[in-house]
């Protein structure tokens, strides 16, 4: 009986496509994000019939069985003594799910189900921002390859926190673009409160988090809209008074570092994870010691937690598979380039912000990651926005490549001329 509320989001996801008429009205994209959903809710049963390590759900169910007492243990134990109380992300999740399990019931299949809501609330968001960028052709396909990457699939069928990770950073650069379409105090809320909720679940993306709210609205309020008719003066000082509320709050919270700060802890994350003898790892020491250093080290350690496992790495099925997701991240990310090299105008304004956004958030992931089995999990944030920038490229090269080899003519179509 306890399991009657997840079993309510379960039916509940269906519908809530529907709550958009922009969306329900295209059947196409209604049914590939059904069809994506029931691959979740698949992997959910298999989560919930066959014994796995559920450690947030458990921690969870305990804390709405004795909060005090699990509150005190979990702030004793779950994360380094230097972290301010709130960038605990796995407490802050913890305890909202403790929450949730104290009013609903703590049932193993609500706590994933609620996952899966964050899931089906991204591929809306994904859908509006794939209007924006006018690629309305290629939703279906951005949906499916957002939707079935087998390994964004386990994750965000469990009760982990990327799910809604990837929700709010999708909410952030979304209500980024709605601000600098249509400035407004009220936008500015709304840009800035996915950014807050980010902040709680990870203490990297509380970092991360400062550098997305400045550029966010540097970039936002810095609009050339016609429709705003704001003096250069009065942006700027707009822009200089919202910047520097967002880098006061940061610093009264405990959230900002200096630059030197957040490279030598994460060096001494590094270290410490280096010194486990994990068979994935891929990386090495963060040099810290000198601007050349730097140069040098930053670069390779991006690219290994982009791309790794390489091919001399793999040793068995599972890295054959690491493998290909990381040939298919490498390939969205060449043909966004690509489409950010052919777009104009307010379209590639907006790819330029993307890409930084998206790139910064990975450079986060990539300076504490040390083997790709936890980068695979780190990767499903950022993943939606990579294929919304790539996949429009790679659809319309795989339609060329498959009509030019079976010779049934020129593919119907290319990438709008806004892009």
């Amino acid at each position: 009986m306890q399991d009657w509320a997840g079993w309510l989001l379960l039916l509940f996801s269906f519908s809530i496509v529907l709550m958009w008429k922009s969306i329900r009205d295209d059947t196409k994209v209604v049914h590939a994000i059904w069809f994506c959903l029931v691959v979740h809710h698949a992997v959910v049963f298999l989560n919930v019939y066959i014994p796995d390590a559920s450690t947030f759900y458990w921690n969870a169910y305990y804390l709405s069985v004795s909060p005090e007492l699990e509150w005190l243990r979990l702030a004793a134990s779950s994360e380094p003594e230097w972290l301010p109380f709130s960038s605990n992300g796995a407490f802050n999740y913890i305890n909202a799910l403790g929450f949730l399990y104290g009013a609903f019931g703590a049932s193993l299949i609500f706590g994933e189900e609620l996952s899966i809501l964050a899931f089906v609330l991204s591929c809306v968001v994904l859908v509006k921002l794939a209007d924006h960028l006018y690629l309305r052709r290629f939703r279906v396909g951005i949906i499916l390859l957002f939707g079935l990457l087998p390994s964004a699939v386990i994750f965000r069928s469990a009760t982990l926190r990327e799910s809604w990770q990837a929700l709010f950073f999708l909410l952030s650069v979304y209500s980024a673009i709605r601000l600098r379409k249509c400035p407004s105090i009220l936008n500015v809320s709304f840009f800035l409160m996915p950014i807050f909720c980010m902040s709680l679940l990870h203490h990297g993306l509380a970092k991360y988090a400062v550098y997305l709210a400045v550029i966010g609205l540097y970039w936002s309020i810095f609009a050339s809209n016609k429709n705003v008719r704001w003096s250069r003066h009065l942006r700027f000082l707009f822009a200089g008074i919202l910047i520097f509320c967002v880098i006061k709050l940061a610093q009264t919270i405990g959230w900002n570092m200096t630059i030197d700060q957040a490279l030598e802890h994460a060096a001494g994350i590094r270290r410490s994870l280096l010194s486990y003898e994990v068979r994935t790892v891929y990386s090495f020491m963060l040099d810290t010691s000198s601007v050349s250093g730097l140069v040098t080290t930053i670069p390779m350690i991006f690219v290994q937690y982009m791309f790794a496992p390489f091919p001399w790495q793999v040793e068995n099925i599972k890295d054959i598979w690491a493998l290909l997701e990381s040939i298919l991240r490498l390939l969205l990310l060449f043909f966004s380039i690509s489409s950010w090299w052919r777009s104009s105008g307010e379209v590639r304004s907006c790819y330029n912000f993307l890409i930084i956004a998206v790139l910064g958030l990975e450079l986060v992931w990539s300076l504490g990651t040390v083997n790709w089995g936890t980068a695979i999990r780190h990767h499903v944030p950022g993943y939606s926005v990579i294929v919304l920038l790539g996949a429009p490229g790679l659809i319309q090269f795989m339609r060329e490549l498959y009509f030019g080899m079976f010779g049934r003519g020129k593919a119907s179509g290319k990438l709008d001329e806004q892009v």
